[in-house]
């Protein structure tokens, strides 16, 4: 077996700093960054209001994604009150930001318990409902794992820009004011 020499371990560990810093420097976004973006997989459910829902028709905004529960008491009503404090510090409105979340419990969400949910939050912020087959397949898509009926399930939020490209993603763990200073970002793009 060969070693590195120290100078060797060196210049291997200061190149890979300079790769992350440059990277991470160049696209001035806080989140998990998307390299190379991608086009959002479209999304076509129904809203909690029983209207359609279709991702594209967002084009021209920025669209972030949460899947969960309407019957969540915690990491569900966390993340959704940690992007409406975002937005808030932002000065972001849903007339440039649309904030969705994909139900994950199927068999128990319904119209009125998804607006009640979401109206907690914000009253534009949508519950997206649909059978067990359109959300699976959603699910699927965004490489979400869903558990235990729904209340098991992936806890990052997407962020989708107004070229509809999947840009990046926050963990549980993302600040609010990184969640704002990204969607400020994304909001002063072409």
């Amino acid at each position: 077996m060969q070693y590195k020499t120290f100078p060797q371990r060196i210049t291997t560990l200061f190149l890979l700093i300079m790769i992350v810093t440059s990277s991470c420097g160049a696209t001035a976004l806080k989140g998990s960054v998307m390299s190379p973006t991608v086009a959002a997989v479209d999304i076509n459910l129904t809203d909690h209001n029983g209207e359609p829902f279709q991702l594209s028709t967002y084009q021209g905004k920025i669209a972030l994604i949460f899947f969960g529960f309407s019957n969540c008491v915690d990491e569900c009503p966390a993340t959704l009150a940690l992007i409406r404090q975002a937005l808030e510090t932002a000065g972001a409105t849903s007339q440039e930001v649309v904030v969705v979340m994909v139900s994950t419990d199927p068999a128990n969400d319904t119209d009125g318990s998804m607006k009640a949910f979401m109206e907690r939050f914000n009253p534009s912020f949508l519950g997206l409902l649909g059978s067990t087959d359109e959300l699976t397949r959603v699910w699927q898509d965004y490489g979400v794992v869903v558990l235990d009926g729904g209340e098991t399930h992936s806890s990052f939020t997407y962020v989708v820009d107004k070229k509809g490209n999947l840009r990046e993603t926050f963990s549980p763990e993302t600040s609010s004011d990184d969640i704002a200073a990204d969607v400020k970002v994304l909001l002063a793009e072409n």
